[in-house]
Formats: structure tokens, C-alpha cells, sequence
């Protein structure tokens, strides 16, 4: 990564040495209360601007984060409430259906509870 990182910089300022060298890099002009500006004030100006517009746009994408975060965080604990509030609902309409199924399991409970407490009264007795 390192390397590639080096050739892209190298490659980048033998670009802007090759423009500044050919004169071509005077195609740019900037235009300030209908004046043209000239010289250091121009790219003092291109950079102040460029830098304001990057610092800007960063502020903007970091409140967008947040409020985004907020946002989800706070759909997340909805849709678990709704979630947790269906399966209550579904529990609550198989009820009578179940019922019949729960029967003999109540039945079977109740006969291995009753052997193991008498199984527990033998231990203890001996």
C-alpha cells in the first residue's frame, strides 16, 4: 500500500510540474466583484475556498452520521417492542388451539414430578 501510495504522489506532482512547466496552468481565472485576480491571491483564495467547501461538506456528512445513527437506533427499539408485541398476540390467539396439546404434557408433568418427589422422600428416609 505504501508503494502505491508513494507512485500516485509521484505521479501527481510530476503532473502538476509538467503544467506549471508548459504554462497551461494559467488556464484557470478567478473572478472576485467582477475583477480578476491574479498572482499568489488567486490560489490563496482557491485554496480558502476549496479548504471552506471540504470542511463544510465534512461537518455535513458527520451530522448526517449522527442523525442517521439516532434515527436507526431509535427504529431498532421500535421494531423490537413490535416484534416482542406479536409474538405476545400469537401466543395469545393459539391459546385455544394448544390447549388440547397441552393437556396430556400437564398430565405427563404432573406424574414425573410426583415420581421424582417420591423418589427424593426414599433417598431421605434411608
Amino acid at each position: 500500500m505504501k508503494k502505491l501510495l508513494t507512485f500516485v504522489l509521484i505521479v501527481m506532482l510530476a503532473c502538476l510540474f509538467l503544467d506549471k512547466i508548459s504554462g497551461s496552468g494559467s488556464d484557470m481565472h478567478m473572478q472576485f466583484n467582477g475583477d480578476d485576480v491574479d498572482g499568489p491571491l488567486e490560489w490563496l483564495f482557491g485554496l480558502v475556498f476549496a479548504g471552506g467547501g471540504l470542511l463544510i461538506a465534512a461537518i455535513a456528512v458527520v451530522c448526517a452520521a449522527v442523525i442517521t445513527g439516532v434515527v436507526l437506533a431509535g427504529v431498532g427499539v421500535v421494531l423490537i417492542a413490535v416484534v416482542a408485541l406479536c409474538v405476545v398476540l400469537a401466543l395469545a390467539l393459539s391459546t385455544p388451539v394448544l390447549l388440547p396439546l397441552l393437556i396430556p404434557v400437564a398430565i405427563v408433568w404432573l406424574i414425573v414430578s410426583r415420581n421424582r418427589k417420591q423418589a427424593q422422600a426414599r433417598q431421605h428416609s434411608l
